[in-house]
């Protein structure tokens, strides 16, 4: 199974290669549409970057000041990079666009230009793959039917971001690839404008849809209606555990599950037998859901009821 940080590894050392090489490429011919692979190709690094950070800080674990652990550190992370990198790479990008928009025609070669274009896609076509590996594996591990759903309900923040970016970039690069040939074929400089402009928009609708997600799990997500499923089997399964009061769960972090609930159990048990109860739903929710890593059990008696 690849890992989150493998496919985060993976995306910033072909981001950092290949950032270099279309910085140069612009400087030799000016085409904004390969300016707009730069602010890509940067912001992507700054992406992998702080995503790196998030799992430094969210290893952590419980403290004082954080007794539930940091593991949200992740959604924090992930939700920075939308706003702050894809949402200016992609504002960034419109704008070069905009500004290109009527420019004379300049007659260059643009050679290095598709040699680069060309390793960038090699690049992040392997990225991608890679992500591809990694969210196919959370999509049978958790019996997402699709890609889509997956897409909804994964918690693995950082994979969904990095899946995701190397997804667009490779869009990007088609796309800056088209610019360029069609701009050296007619020498209409609004095919480069217009690339740029529409790498600009992917970027943007990127940072708005994984800012959503991520907005979700910061604010405090529940497990999937699956996973609650499960739980109530699960403590519905114990002996003595009468019946389920109530269920709350939320996502600590992306393999960190906090779990509250409530239950009446037989009125016959003496305290003993509610202890051993309790420990027995507790293992029951653990083999369940195995990210449950907070377990918080309430025993109601009838007179409480």
């Amino acid at each position: 199974m690849v890992s989150t940080r493998l496919v985060v590894y993976v995306s910033l050392v072909a981001s950092a290669a290949i950032a270099v090489a279309k910085f140069l490429a612009y400087l030799l011919t000016g085409n904004v549409s390969m300016l707009s692979q730069v602010y890509y190709s940067l912001s992507d690094v700054g992406n992998q970057l702080l995503l790196l950070l998030g799992f430094r800080f969210s290893e952590r674990g419980a403290s004082r000041k954080h007794p539930f652990g940091r593991g949200k550190e992740q959604f924090f992370f992930a939700f920075v990079v939308t706003v702050l990198l894809f949402g200016i790479a992609g504002f960034a990008s419109v704008r070069e666009g905009y500004a290109a928009v009527g420019q004379p025609f300049v007659d260059v070669d643009v050679t290095v230009n598709y040699a680069v274009l060309g390793v960038a896609l090699v690049f992040e076509s392997a990225a991608l793959y890679k992500s591809y590996q990694a969210i196919d594996a959370e999509k049978e591990s958790e019996r997402f039917r699709s890609f889509v759903k997956t897409f909804r309900h994964t918690k693995d923040t950082p994979l969904l971001t990095a899946a995701t970016e190397n997804l667009v970039a490779v869009i990007g690069v088609i796309v800056a690839i088209l610019g360029v040939y069609l701009t050296d074929a007619t020498g209409n400089t609004t095919y480069d404008a217009a690339a740029s402009v529409i790498i600009g928009l992917l970027l943007m609708g990127l940072a708005l849809a994984l800012a959503w997600e991520s907005r979700s799990l910061i604010v405090g997500e529940a497990v999937t209606p699956r996973e609650r499923k499960k739980l109530i089997a699960a403590v519905e399964s114990v002996g003595g555990a009468d019946e389920l009061l109530d269920l709350r769960t939320m996502h600590m972090g992306p393999d960190s599950v906090l779990v509250a609930c409530e239950i009446s159990f037989d009125p016959d048990l003496d305290t003993a037998g509610v202890e051993a109860a309790i420990d027995d739903v507790e293992a029951a929710i653990r083999e369940a859901v195995p990210e449950a890593n907070r377990i918080y059990v309430e025993a109601e008696s009838e007179s409480e009821r």
